[in-house]
């Protein structure tokens, strides 16, 4: 007994608990929405009725917190060998090629079906690109420092391809994370200076290629220079800004909300924070960018902190990842940003993209406690008088 309780307050103490907190804060908020939501939803003619919604968001909550223990227990180090990061990579680039596929006639489509589950492979390619990305460009263990090789690797075999393939769906949001976290691996990697500090251009000349090649894209920033011009939005931003004033400083109440009755198309998802706004007004809004902010400020902590380069470079892009994703569904909800279709991390209703973000927590919590034993270890080693 004894001995599992020491094992218990040892896993206690080399988790990052405030990180941990943010994330719980965030999955309530985004309970108690999500349960409101589904309140009112072509589903509620299903055997669990109007609690079909919250059901399956409880159910993606559960595997997403299973995945996360599981990765937490893990070394992330398994991630690097070429064998793993090489497989992981192809499976994942393959099933998000599935969906080009199965799309039919439908102009987009990003789900693959696996065993009766809908899918967006596209949060596992995700996090396959990390690790191999970082695994590339960092030269722990006894690895020669990577050269301008490594980096081209890196973009030809995992960047450039999903790229692609996030255009064809089209997936303009999720490119823009890809494109994120590549930037922040290459630059806090162990590659050279001069290679590290020219990736900056990565995103202003992918918004440049994107905005000269995608009549879509153009079309959705003429809208948003439009509206913050003239006030002339369109009707999803239109209804979500309504919300948001209707809620006030105090909010409409729990459950209270008029946009989830159909007049806001996906008030459930990518326009939850809509609805958190119409409930509990700006003050309940706050704490959300709080917990957001919270939950970064600990994972680039993480990186910092971390015992090598490859767990610094993992936990940096998935960081960023994570940042992108709130950052931008914020911006998109309240009109300063296209509607580009991401969720809000931990909030918006789940399924992939739930399992995807707290599968990012597990690893981050795994290079965390890693990264606490190496610094453990390295001051017994000085105290002992070694160099």
């Amino acid at each position: 007994m004894r001995r599992k309780l020491r094992h218990l307050a040892g896993t206690i103490e080399s988790t990052d608990m405030p990180l941990v907190l943010a994330v719980v804060g965030m999955l309530l908020y985004g309970v108690v929405m999500v349960y409101g939501a589904g309140s009112f939803n072509r589903h509620a003619a299903t055997p669990v009725g109007s609690y079909y919604l919250i059901s399956k968001h409880l159910v993606m909550i559960a595997v997403g917190l299973l995945a996360a223990g599981i990765l937490f227990r893990l070394d992330y180090h398994w991630f690097r060998h070429p064998g793993v990061s090489w497989a992981l990579l192809g499976i994942s680039y393959l099933l998000v090629a599935m969906t080009l596929a199965t799309r039919g006639d439908r102009a987009i489509n990003r789900w693959i079906n696996i065993m009766g589950f809908s899918v967006q492979p596209v949060e596992m390619a995700k996090i396959a690109l990390v690790m191999f990305t970082a695994g590339q460009v960092t030269s722990d263990r006894g690895r020669p420092r990577p050269t301008a090789r490594a980096a081209l690797i890196a973009l030809g075999c995992a960047v450039l391809p999903l790229l692609v393939l996030l255009a064809k769906q089209p997936n303009f949001g999720n490119a823009m994370v890809v494109v994120g976290m590549t930037v922040i691996i290459l630059t806090v990697s162990d590659l050279p200076d001069r290679i590290r500090w020219s990736v900056l251009l990565m995103p202003p000349v992918t918004v440049v290629v994107v905005v000269l090649v995608s009549g879509k894209v153009r079309e959705r920033l003429a809208s948003v220079l439009r509206g913050l011009q003239e006030g002339s939005y369109q009707y999803q931003v239109k209804a979500s800004l309504t919300g948001l004033g209707a809620g006030g400083w105090h909010g409409l109440g729990v459950g209270q909300s008029h946009n989830k009755f159909a007049f806001l198309p996906e008030a459930h998802t990518d326009f939850i924070y809509s609805l958190l706004g119409e409930e509990f007004g700006l003050l309940g809004t706050i704490p959300v960018i709080i917990l957001l902010g919270l939950l970064l400020w600990r994972g680039y902590g993480i990186a910092q902190r971390a015992g090598d380069s490859f767990g610094r470079c993992v936990a940096a892009g998935l960081t960023t990842g994570l940042a992108i994703y709130g950052v931008t569904n914020i911006a998109m909800v309240t009109g300063i940003f296209p509607v580009v279709g991401v969720p809000l991390p931990f909030i918006s209703y789940g399924g992939t993209a739930m399992v995807g973000c707290l599968a990012a927590v597990g690893i981050l919590l795994s290079i965390e406690r890693y990264g606490r034993s190496y610094h453990l270890w390295r001051r017994r080693w000085e105290r002992n008088g070694a160099p």
